[in-house]
């Protein structure tokens, strides 16, 4: 190992590296005291690795052109070996980041981290928080969704508000008159090349400048004033070993639920991947509702607030620059919550319930009531700051001990009852205004059904129906005869012979579909592509849809749906079904009422239930049966990878669960001894 030690002393006599190792972590003493809240700080750092790494790689498959983007991202969730977990951890990992930069800066709220001499740092940390929106926002334009699109047609309009400058700010921005390629191409610049490096900058000037004036704890406690002979802080400990063998406890904690949500709900119910991103980008079709990601609903909900399109563009704008001048307006000669008086720990409860509201609010169609708490929370966000400086300079405060404690400061118990007493003022306000109108499936409820994908044989039947009752129409464009082959478990032969007609080869794209010129002259449009429809709409939605065409001689085609009214496609099962009329029953859609004595729903709907005009070939049972093996395909085309997704999720985290016991013990070993 000499030859080893003599090159290490090579490069330090010509690169500082023990003298930076020793200064920021061998030597840099932080408090002994760091409780829960500080664990953000360094798992922040390590989603930005992740988010470096999964973005570069995929990089390296995608295609940035409004007519290649979309398609991009389909093949790397399906061709690439394993670019659906790429995927996957780059988008749980955006919204991992805000999750933990948010309570990283809640703790600075909590515990004082912006007062002096930490200004800079908090400076630093909230042009970080500046750059990842920045950064976030860009990202989310490249997947070419609908979502997408008409979120950055929303944003990027917004800049249109600003007086004199505004239009031609928006057409700078696009680069074009319309939201287009050039747009595409230019966000993706910035997304992977010009904001990650200020970025990187950024947070390495953040940690220099935290290492100069050192660390802030729970207490408020300057570590510095009080030192032993060899000027070492007697409430500080060096940061390597403890902190760094400390800090892997929760990181594999953090990975843990990482994990999970990429391997078992990548979606998070459309928070984290929204529904309407399964859909390619069409800019002659806009959404029922135009969202931003969540992050960003905070924000958005304050936008939506204001009634004057400008006066609300410098509301949203102003929430983020009054937190740069934090420092400034906390008055309080102490800097942790634990000494603060009673009404900066009200205030501080309110702000975070009245923050996560307006989050709530943002993903929301708006109305009335709506709009009204997102004014009041929005007052409530403002009022915190600016309320701060008069406050904070009259309220009896507590004593500050003279060094750190070790006591955990308010426990646990008084800790869930402030986490409780959050979720109660947070849910109160919601479900007063919460009340949603219309239903899941048009104007009746959606009908349930859960997909099996280990089901074979049902999977083997969806497919069959699916060439010979949809693929007339619609293509599939994004999946492959091989793929569906191999997954099905069906011969190559088999599906040359039964499955792919015209001229298609085997690992070719299910491209086949009626031309666009006949698409256009019998419905007015050529119908869309079914590879990712039960995702977008969902499986239930599909399945109650195909099951609810009626007979309505008013339609080009004679039918109409319940699901999606005066749709301009006929009942493609229609030989299958039969053809059902409308018939009294119980109104369990839009025009529904109930008994005002019992309660019970009355029979007013005149078309509550179905009476069949015509047979098909099916009984309703074996109609029933065939929907089900149909949407069962369909969804097993949205997302071919599920089951091995889940299966290797297992094994994942079983991993981790192991080596959680054993970082455990070793951060046990090594903190035993520290009082």
């Amino acid at each position: 190992m000499g030859w080893l030690t003599g090159l290490l002393d090579w490069v330090d006599a010509r690169l500082p590296v023990r003298r930076a190792w020793d200064t920021h972590m061998g030597k840099y003493y932080a408090p002994k005291n760091f409780n829960f809240w500080y664990f953000f700080g360094v798992l922040s750092l390590v989603v930005l690795v992740i988010q470096y790494l999964s973005g570069i790689w995929l990089l390296m498959s995608y295609q940035p052109s409004a007519e290649g983007a979309f398609a991009s991202v389909e093949y790397i969730m399906r061709d690439v070996d394993f670019g659906w977990l790429l995927r996957y951890v780059h988008s749980t990992g955006a919204s991992a980041f805000f999750v933990v930069v948010y309570l990283h800066m809640f703790r600075g709220l909590l515990y004082g981290s912006y007062k002096a001499p930490r200004e800079l740092v908090w400076l630093f940390g909230m042009a970080i928080y500046l750059v990842l929106m920045a950064e976030a926002f860009f990202g989310y334009v490249l997947p070419w969704g609908q979502m997408s699109y008409w979120g950055a047609q929303v944003i990027i309009s917004l800049f249109g508000a600003i007086p004199y400058i505004g239009e031609d700010l928006v057409q700078w921005i696009r680069g074009d008159y319309l939201i287009s390629g050039i747009t595409l191409n230019r966000f993706m610049s910035l997304h992977v090349v010009a904001l990650p490096i200020v970025l990187l900058a950024l947070v390495v000037l953040h940690i220099l400048a935290l290492h100069e004036v050192g660390s802030n704890n729970p207490d408020g406690v300057e570590i510095k004033k009080h030192k032993d002979e060899q000027g070492r802080p007697l409430d500080g400990i060096p940061f390597h070993p403890y902190y760094t063998v400390h800090d892997l406890v929760p990181v594999v904690v953090f990975l843990m639920v990482f994990c999970f949500i990429v391997f078992f709900v990548p979606e998070m119910g459309g928070y984290f991947l929204e529904k309407a991103n399964f859909q390619e980008a069409n800019p002659l079709k806009t959404p029922e509702h135009i969202a931003p990601v969540w992050y960003f609903t905070p924000f958005y909900s304050m936008l939506r607030a204001v009634p004057d399109k400008f006066l609300g563009f410098l509301t949203m704008a102003a929430a983020i620059a009054i937190l740069f001048v934090l420092p400034w307006l906390d008055r309080s000669p102490v800097k942790s919550i634990r000494y603060k008086g009673m009404v900066s720990r009200v205030m501080v409860v309110v702000f975070a319930a009245a923050f996560i509201i307006l989050g709530v609010l943002g993903v929301k169609p708006p109305t009335p009531a709506r709009t009204a708490l997102a004014q009041i929370c929005t007052l409530i966000y403002f009022g915190y700051f600016i309320g701060m400086p008069f406050w904070t300079r009259w309220e009896k405060t507590h004593p500050v001990p003279e060094r750190v404690t070790m006591d955990g400061g308010m426990g646990p118990l008084k800790f869930l009852g402030v986490l409780a007493l959050t979720a109660l003022l947070v849910v109160l306000p919601l479900k007063a205004v919460g009340a949603e109108t219309g239903h899941a499936c048009g104007t009746i409820d959606c009908d349930p059904i859960e997909l099996d994908f280990d089901d074979k044989a049902s999977l083997q039947r969806g497919a069959k129906l699916f060439v010979n009752y949809c693929m007339g129409c619609h293509s599939a464009q994004y999946s492959r005869w091989s793929r569906v082959a191999r997954d099905l478990r069906i011969p190559e032969e088999l599906v040359m012979e039964h499955l792919v007609f015209a001229d298609q080869k085997f690992g070719d794209l299910m491209e086949i579909a009626m031309r666009e010129e006949e698409a256009k002259k019998w419905f007015g449009a050529a119908p869309p592509d079914l590879t990712l429809a039960t995702r977008w709409r969902s499986p239930e939605w599909v399945y109650t849809y195909l099951r609810n065409f009626y007979e309505d001689p008013k339609r080009p085609f004679g039918v109409n749906n319940r699901v999606f009214p005066d749709v301009g496609m006929p009942h493609a099962l229609w030989d299958l079904q039969g053809l059902n009329a409308c018939a009294p029953g119980p109104a369990k859609g839009e025009g529904a009422t109930t008994d005002p004595l019992t309660g019970h729903t009355i029979e007013t709907d005149p078309c509550g239930s179905y009476r069949q005009v015509e047979k098909g070939r099916l009984s309703p049972e074996e109609f029933d049966a065939a929907v089900y093996d149909l949407v069962n395909f369909m969804g097993y085309l949205a997302e071919p990878m599920r089951e091995e997704r889940k299966t290797l999720g297992v094994y994942v985290l079983l991993y981790l669960a192991f080596l959680f016991v054993w970082v455990w013990l070793l951060n046990r070993e090594y903190w035993k001894d520290v009082h």
